[in-house]
């Protein structure tokens, strides 16, 4: 396997705190006690946003940010304020821009983040080191930033990102609205792709999912839905995880996600997604739902099944009505392709740490499980670590476990070897601030129901 180090460029002593103008006009600006901070415009219209404290350690991270709707776009440096000052304190500068719109920025992003970190060198110094972070859809931006910009970048922190590529993932979503909408409502009209009226395809899904939970037999087919989905059995905020067999706390936390998460994406992101490609980019020919049931988890089928028991319902009747229905043609390759453009390749060029709550209802654990197959498959492995946190709901993580996560790849890059990734030893680290809020744990995420539908491994 080629090498895959570049060379980092030896960071410089002095730094001049400058911001630049929408007008591209140097000025300076004041400091306050803390840190340097200096802000200003890209050419693509972006902003973006430096701290640099006056302890700096040579390391720059170069934050992208989640999905954001909008209409305020301010540029971000950090996870939250709480992890930048932690991250200050420990001598990193910090970098992030706004991305030049609102809404999946992913295609836009890439450049513009790397714009974000020339204009760092420009204004402040190079630095000795660089790390990329993100969340969401910052973590889709950081892998792909691995994989693409070796000689701006030396190693990856990606939170709870997708990492399969966007059509495996909203395909997920495409077979749980299906599945809601051929055994809840047959004759329903609304778009599964292609959505125009977001309005009234959200307040459609919601009416529908709150209906059916008000009847066993309505929670089953939610449940089946949610299990075609990945929703994870765990994922509303402030509560208890169920137990393993406690299939009604089980499923009523997936009826929290499809009435909440689920109906967002499957309509809003799905229709800004689709706008950004121009076309649908999901579809369900050819899939074989009985199959897809029977490749399921094992905690995913027992839930299942026990709620279909409960409700005096046939699985294989259902299951037999969702082969039957019309199905989702693949109806523009255009969109598609732009779309698996945007999946990484599992191809990353230096070390990459993947960090991912195990009760993520957005972008799903098992979204890591192809990325995984795919750096396999490029001999790759030792570039790659892959964690998870015992939490409900999406990149619901603490300050200490991102600032672990952060400090685990930087140590990666200061010696060339991994230090431990198990979860004792990620929350030790975490634990080197003086508090006990980190919950790193051992976790298999449930297998991606319809894996023929991977973007191939393409080395770049």
């Amino acid at each position: 396997m080629r090498a895959k180090k570049k060379l980092v460029m030896a960071a410089a002593a002095a730094m001049t705190v400058v911001a630049l103008t929408g007008s591209g006009v140097a000025i300076a600006e004041t400091a306050d006690s803390t840190a340097r901070r200096i802000t200003g415009t890209l050419s693509d219209g972006s902003t973006y946003l430096f701290e640099v404290p006056a302890n700096w350690n040579g390391t720059v991270l170069l934050y992208s940010h989640g999905y954001n709707a909008g209409p305020s776009n301010p540029a971000q440096d950090a996870g939250s304020p709480e992890v930048g000052k932690e991250l200050l304190a420990d001598g990193y500068a910090l970098a992030g821009g706004s991305f030049p719109g609102v809404g999946w920025q992913t295609p836009d992003a890439l450049g513009s983040q790397i714009a974000a970190l020339d204009q760092f060198t420009v204004q402040v110094a190079a630095p000795r080191r660089v790390i990329a972070a993100g969340g969401s859809m910052g973590g889709e931006i950081t892998t792909l930033l691995s994989e693409r910009y070796p000689d701006k970048i030396d190693g990856a922190v990606a939170m709870c990102p997708d990492v399969a590529g966007p059509v495996p993932w909203f395909n997920t979503y495409l077979d749980g609205a299906f599945t809601l909408r051929t055994l809840l409502d047959p004759d329903g009209t609304v778009p599964l792709v292609d959505v125009t009226d977001v309005a009234s395809a959200q307040s459609y899904w919601t009416q529908l999912v709150k209906n059916a939970q008000k009847t066993a037999e309505g929670r089953a087919r939610l449940a089946l839905a949610a299990s075609f989905t990945t929703l994870p059995t765990w994922s509303q905020p402030g509560t208890t995880e169920p137990a393993g067999t406690d299939y009604a706390a089980q499923e009523s936390n997936q009826y929290y996600s499809l009435s909440t998460t689920f109906t967002a994406f499957q309509s809003a992101v799905r229709a800004d997604m689709e706008s950004k490609v121009g076309g649908s980019f999901s579809w369900n020919t050819g899939v074989d739902y009985r199959e897809l049931y029977s490749g399921l988890g094992k905690g995913a089928k027992a839930e299942v099944d026990a709620l279909y028991k409960d409700a005096g319902l046939s699985v294989k009747s259902d299951l037999g009505a969702l082969q039957a229905a019309p199905r989702v043609e693949p109806s523009d390759p255009q969109a598609i392709a732009k779309m698996d453009d945007y999946a990484p390749t599992g191809d990353p060029q230096m070390p990459i740490l993947t960090v991912h709550t195990t009760g993520d209802d957005a972008v799903f654990p098992s979204l890591e499980t192809p990325y995984a197959a795919k750096v396999r498959a490029n001999q790759d492995n030792a570039l790659l670590r892959q964690t998870y946190v015992s939490a409900p709901g999406h990149c619901n993580f603490t300050t200490d476990e991102q600032v672990a996560a952060i400090k685990t790849v930087d140590q990666r890059l200061s010696t060339g070897t991994w230090p431990s990734t198990s979860p004792a030893a990620m929350n030790r680290r975490a634990a080197d601030n003086g508090t006990d809020s980190s919950h790193f744990v051992p976790f298999q995420p449930e297998p991606l129901p319809r894996p023929e539908l991977y973007p191939s491994s393409r080395t770049r």
